[in-house]
């Protein structure tokens, strides 16, 4: 029995000298940081064969066009006395994030100079790679706008690539 009460006393000395001597340790995480404001914009549908649509970077392939051809996939096709038009649309969607903003305006221009005998619009408006173009002054946040999409083809035009890009830019009001 006195072994016994010797074992039992000598583990529980043990078991209190581990939990008597346990090593502790703090540390604090100082967090700081600032809310920006921020808008984004997406190009949603357009004309031609688009892929990337959702994103800021969306292209449109139109293939070999003509006057007396058919329009692009999403164009239609006017044929004038000296140029044709393939019209079209261009949806763009500008959303925002901690912001008092209520509206927007849209700009567009080309990113580099139309080829000689090709001229693009959007809404009515013909664009440059000089100066941004107004689309709208109130567009209204997390809503697809729908522009009118023109490529104006002169007959007296080069057999050429009419590549080009159209660089949209919104900014809060």
């Amino acid at each position: 029995m006195k072994k016994l009460f010797v074992v039992f006393a000598a583990a529980a000395t043990l078991t209190i000298a581990t939990t008597a001597s346990a090593d502790t340790s703090s540390g604090t995480l100082t967090v700081t940081g600032t809310v920006e404001s921020s808008i984004s914009l997406t190009v949603e549908s357009a004309g031609g064969t688009t892929s990337g649509t959702g994103t800021a970077s969306a292209t449109s392939a139109l293939g070999s066009i003509s006057k007396y051809s058919s329009a692009p996939t999403g164009f239609s096709l006017a044929r004038g006395a000296s140029n044709w038009t393939l019209s079209s649309t261009v949806g763009v969607k500008v959303n925002k994030a901690n912001l008092t903003s209520t509206d927007y305006t849209l700009e567009a221009q080309l990113g580099s100079a139309p080829a000689s005998g090709i001229t693009w619009k959007l809404n009515g408006s013909t664009l440059s790679d000089s100066a941004a173009t107004t689309l709208t002054s109130t567009g209204t946040y997390g809503s697809t706008g729908s522009y009118s999409w023109d490529i104006v083809v002169a007959d007296s035009a080069a057999a050429a690539a009419i590549d080009n890009s159209i660089s949209f830019t919104a900014t809060s009001n």
